[in-house]
């Protein structure tokens, strides 16, 4: 399968916005379970813990779901890489 630059682009993009709706629930998830958290961790900070999960938790999902798209587009050139040496695919 032939990867475009837009197609390679829409991939990572999808990727890290499912990533950010991930990390997203997963911080206010557990920003309602364990609201007393941040006050242990930063006790000298006064943070609303339900918007400062939620926030946090979206941009390291951006940043997850970003590396993991980009880790299938190199998976995918790797193989199709091989598979082109082997002799398994032409080009046309």
């Amino acid at each position: 399968m032939r990867q475009s630059i837009p197609k390679v682009f829409l991939l990572v993009s999808a990727s890290s916005l499912v990533g950010m709706v991930m990390g997203g629930a997963f911080g206010f998830g557990s920003a309602q379970i364990a609201p007393d958290l941040f006050t242990t961790l930063f006790p000298w900070i006064e943070l609303e813990p339900v918007g400062t999960a939620t926030v946090l938790g979206a941009m390291v999902g951006v940043l997850l779901g970003g590396a993991l798209g980009v880790f299938a587009v190199m998976v995918q050139l790797l193989s199709d890489w091989i598979a082109h040496r082997k002799g398994l695919i032409r080009d046309k």
